[in-house]
């Protein structure tokens, strides 16, 4: 029999669907990034505003879909044949969100079902291929070396920070100069933004997010003048390198598909293809 549970603690979501979602663990990396920092607020006191919407058949997981208002629903793998239940279902809560991001196939199906039940237009606006890595290659030797972003460069990388989304993001996620600037000095504090230095000057930037298990390499950045040097390449291998160092079992990172320069480059590094993420901005 199916079960659709709306569900607001991230322990008893993870009880149920944790094991489901681990197995794929690049494909399903921000649902899992999103609990762990849920799991993370309730151990400090705080309430953490996360919902989460599963479907079991049988008792067997299905499908989830996670939110942390006001930011995108996101959605997981499908295991069933029809999501017009949950569309119908999450559709009677009128919830809010600006976007629906998962793999493509579900991705698509959902906002489908989404458009019909709420009359909201839903258009693809990002085609993304899910990589994962666990050896990297190296790149040829260039000039300069790696490391974390220092703190006085944060009006530097926030305009970068701001470009990036600017360039690759949907008009609702782009930032304000003083919320790239705050991103930006949050990331620097917690060592999670790393540049290539060339004579002492950032020239390409690269930042992680994912699980204490699955790192995501996110926020790869070189300015205009910067670009053709192989600086991404160099930055992206030494930031992969780093976190499995340190104790991840893998990277993973989203790259659009749409963009053959930066999908070579990962792939020379080792980064190999696991799948394919949509995003669909909703539309009054």
């Amino acid at each position: 029999m199916q079960q659709i549970d709306f569900v607001t603690n991230p322990r008893a979501f993870m009880a149920h669907f944790g094991t489901w979602l681990k197995a794929h663990p690049a494909e399903h990396n921000v649902i899992l990034s999103m609990c762990q920092m849920a799991e993370r607020m309730l151990a400090r006191g705080e309430r953490p505003d996360i919902r989460f919407v599963a479907q079991s058949e049988d008792g067997e997981p299905q499908v989830a879909a996670v939110q942390m208002p006001p930011h995108n629903l996101v959605l997981s793998r499908f295991a069933g044949e029809d999501l017009s239940a949950l569309a119908a279902r999450m559709a009677e809560t009128t919830p809010s969100f600006p976007a629906i991001v998962g793999p493509s196939d579900v991705a698509a199906a959902f906002a489908d079902h989404w458009a019909r039940i709420t009359g909201q237009k839903t258009v693809e606006y990002m085609d993304q291929i899910i990589y994962s890595l666990k050896t990297v290659h190296f790149p040829p030797d260039i000039a300069g070396s790696f490391r974390l972003a220092h703190e006085d460069e944060a009006p530097l990388l926030a305009a970068w920070m701001k470009a990036f989304a600017e360039d690759s993001l949907p008009k609702a996620e782009h930032l304000s100069a003083e919320e790239a600037l705050r991103k930006t000095k949050d990331r620097i504090a917690q060592g999670s933004l790393a540049v290539w230095d060339v004579d002492g000057t950032p020239v390409s930037q690269a930042g992680v997010s994912g699980t204490d298990s699955v790192a995501r390499v996110s926020l790869v950045y070189t300015p205009p003048e910067h670009r053709g040097k192989g600086y991404a390449s160099v930055v992206v291998a030494r930031l992969s390198q780093q976190l499995l160092d340190q104790g991840r079992d893998m990277c993973c990172l989203y790259a659009d598909a749409r963009n053959p320069v930066s999908n070579s480059i990962y792939r020379k590094i080792g980064y190999q293809f696991v799948g394919r993420s949509s995003l669909y901005v909703l539309q009054k």
